[in-house]
């Protein structure tokens, strides 16, 4: 019989099902639950996405098997016959429980959360950027084609205030408020957790954003090797081996992609209201390569101790173009990112609790190269140096606490920031840190046998500074500083039955200020150590139906969300050439999101649509009541996917509205619609896919100035072994 895991189950795990499965093996804890005879029968979900197909059969195998069998070979009963027969009484089983590391759903019951499944899209070419985007309430900005700069927006919170983490280890940091979604390789990722509003207090600080999490593979016995390729240079290769061994198991993965980027764009010539100097360009220095590799080596003996330790690499190196109006033909960046993470503990017992240890140190180094000045940064070659290291613990309640479950947390974490000088022949400046101390309580009441569930959780970081700079014109710079960030939030969720879920939540975060924005940047970024951390107060409500047939499934959620940022962190002009980072408005940013998904026998069709209003509330500022750039008030995506045979079929489409490029609402980025197509085959243990990208070739940009490629077409060939992923219908 197989072990039954918890990361099995979806987000929309199934409330309605009886406490002899599916409800009583997600504690998310790694206890081992005993289900002795007789076994009572297990309703169905009562909704599609509720308990996705993948998650139900997998309980249905390792739950039900031994009351199939029994069944099987047992004599037909008739009616008269059945009530005398006595009940046959099956051994124990024995159900482990994996400790559900990442469970979005246990960890925000009552909060807006998206699974994204990682290459189970029918796509050939997949990127961090791509699946997020299509995502409701997500925005994504690319600097340009593929390996660009790219950042994320959830609900219209900016890029800064959205976290994101690997297996609930920080990439964003006191560095890097801004994540680079081009630096996130999915080669080892098996699905992206999207919080959208409130995120898990244990990951780290709370933003207003939200945050996004990575979550690696955890298959123990697998084979893959996949390769593509296509527009633009375009090359792509991974490959996976997994084995297990006793109590012990090893998972290695490692993954290439590259591409020339040379890509055609219109160029305006940096003159809009002039097409008579209009001409076809072709995309320069704008090539890169990307390589990472992942190990993760586990220990699961049958002792309720269990330890896990994962270690990834990074390493790009790509040029810097510029914008395609004034190509740079010279910059050049590379950057190397290791990370160790250790996790470790005892799963829960019926009457002692849960221990969980964590600590990870990761090290980011960041060359640099633009002697000649081409980017009009200032005249730079040098490195930067980023660290990170934390430890945490966390105790929870023992498995027999049904109604109340509960968990505390301590975190200690010191990052530090050792960069070049602002420009070349000025004084290195000594490192800057930042030393962090947290601790996260939180508790979850669970009423009326899992049909009320109530969420309140709280976080507090104590955060001390040392910072160290170099000004423009080489003059050192000193500033230490203090704060208390606090971070309390609430929420429910109340099945209602017939297929209806109804929740909401209501939380409060901050953000405190990168060294960047706090000491300054490259040649352009003035010093400001007196910056406040950025204030977000946020509210949402949701309602969810979903209902599941033999051969069909159908599902929709619509919520409403509301927040409002104070203190928000932008760049203003200080002098020549130089901008400095302020507390300079705030915003009131609120709308309404909906989903829907429908599957029947060999088809699947899914939509979204957000529509957001993110204004500008500070009535002193000049910006007032103008639209935050980069949010559009209408976006929204679709898919369609047809399974006929060994034959899969897709379409999709993502559509953004009306956007505006900077505060002032002067710059207009008109509306635009991309569609995509695509076929595969699958042979044997062999798939062939042949995918098309803006397919209309539409010619359009996310900045002014930095243009994105047009139609592009990609094939790949993909080779499974045992237990390979399961794909989307």
């Amino acid at each position: 019989m197989r072990t039954a895991r918890s990361g099995a189950l979806s987000q929309e795990t199934c409330p309605e099902a009886t406490e002899h499965a599916s409800s009583r093996i997600e504690d998310g804890r790694g206890s081992r639950r005993r289900f002795p005879g007789p076994v009572s029968a297990t309703r169905s979900c009562a909704g599609a996405g509720r308990f996705d197909t993948r998650a139900k059969d997998a309980v249905i195998e390792s739950l039900l098997a031994p009351l199939l069998s029994v069944a099987l070979v047992a004599p037909p009963a008739t009616t008269g016959d059945s009530l005398a027969r006595p009940v046959r009484t099956l051994p124990t089983v024995e159900v482990g429980a994996e400790r559900a590391r990442l469970d979005a759903r246990r960890r925000m019951p009552a909060g807006s959360v998206t699974d994204v499944p990682v290459g189970r899209g029918n796509r050939a070419l997949e990127t961090a950027g791509e699946l997020l985007q299509s995502t409701v309430g997500a925005r994504v900005v690319t600097y340009g084609g593929l390996g660009a700069f790219s950042t994320l927006s959830l609900r219209g919170a900016a890029p800064g205030e959205v976290s994101v983490f690997l297996d609930g280890v920080p990439l964003t940091s006191a560095a890097h408020g801004v994540v680079n979604l081009a630096d996130l390789p999915l080669a080892a990722v098996d699905r992206l957790e999207v919080y959208r509003g409130s995120a898990p207090l244990g990951f780290g600080a709370a933003t207003p954003g939200g945050a996004v999490n990575l979550v690696s593979a955890e298959a123990a016995d697998v084979r893959t090797l996949r390769v593509a390729t296509g527009s633009f240079g375009t090359t792509s290769a991974s490959g996976a081996w997994g084995g297990t061994r006793g109590a012990f198991s090893l998972l290695a993965d490692a993954g290439y992609e590259g591409a020339r980027g040379d890509f055609r764009f219109w160029n305006d010539n940096d003159t809009p209201f002039n097409p008579n100097d209009d001409h076809w360009s072709t995309r320069a220095n704008d090539r890169y390569d990307a390589s990472s590799a992942l190990a993760r080596l586990a220990w699961r003996p049958a002792s309720p101790w269990h330890a896990t330790l994962r270690a990834e690499g990074f390493h790009k190196a790509q040029g810097i173009p510029g914008r395609g109006a004034a190509q740079a033909p010279n910059p050049r960046l590379a950057l190397d990112r290791g990370l160790l993470a250790f996790e470790g503990g005892r799963a829960s017992a019926s009457q002692e609790p849960a221990l969980l240890l964590r600590a990870h140190t990761e090290d980011e180094r960041s060359a640099f190269r633009d002697p000649e000045g081409e980017l009009h940064l200032g005249r730079q070659d040098g490195t930067t140096r980023f660290a990170d290291d934390g430890a945490g613990a966390t105790l929870a309640t023992p498995a027999a606490w049904r109604r109340l479950t509960a968990e505390a947390g301590f975190d200690a974490r010191e990052e530090t920031a050792d960069p070049m000088p602002p420009t070349l022949g000025q004084r290195i400046p000594s490192q800057s840190t930042r030393e962090t101390r947290s601790g996260t309580v939180g508790a979850q009441l669970h009423l009326l046998g899992e049909r009320v569930v109530l969420h309140l959780a709280r976080r507090w970081d104590r955060q001390q500074d040392r910072l160290r700079a170099t000004l423009v014109g080489g003059v050192p710079y000193a500033a230490d500083a203090s704060r208390t960030l606090d971070a309390p939030q609430a929420g429910a969720r109340v099945t209602l039955g017939r297929g209806f879920e109804a929740r909401a939540s209501t939380a409060r975060s901050e953000r405190a200020p990168e060294f960047s924005e706090l000491f300054g940047d490259q040649a352009v970024v003035a010093a400001n150590p007196k910056l406040l951390p950025e204030t977000g107060n946020n509210w949402d409500a949701a309602l969810a139906w979903g209902a599941a047939g033999p051969s069909w499934s159908a599902g929709a959620d619509v919520a409403h969300f509301d927040s409002r940022i104070d203190d928000l962190i932008g760049y203003q002009p200080a002098a020549a050439r130089t901008v400095r980072a302020t507390n300079y408005s705030r915003a009131r940013i609120r709308g309404d999101e909906a989903t829907a998904r429908v599957a029947w026998r060999g088809l699947a069709a899914s939509a979204n649509a957000a529509w957001t209003q993110a204004l500008q509330d500070d009535p002193a500022s000049i910006y007032f009541g103008r639209r935050l750039p980069l949010r559009p008030e209408r976006q929204g995506a679709a898919r369609l996917d047809a399974r006929l045979g060994r034959w899969r079929v897709s379409a999709d489409l993502l559509a953004l509205g009306e956007d505006f490029l900077d505060p002032i609402n002067y710059q207009r980025l008109a509306p635009r619609t991309l569609w995509g197509a695509a076929i595969a085959r699958t042979i044997g243990v062999a798939t062939l896919l042949l995918e098309g990208k803006n397919l209309t070739d539409e010619r359009a940009s996310d900045i002014a100035g930095y243009p994105i490629p047009g139609r592009s077409v990609y094939a790949a060939l993909e080779l499974r072994g045992r237990a390979a992923r399961p794909e989307t219908p």
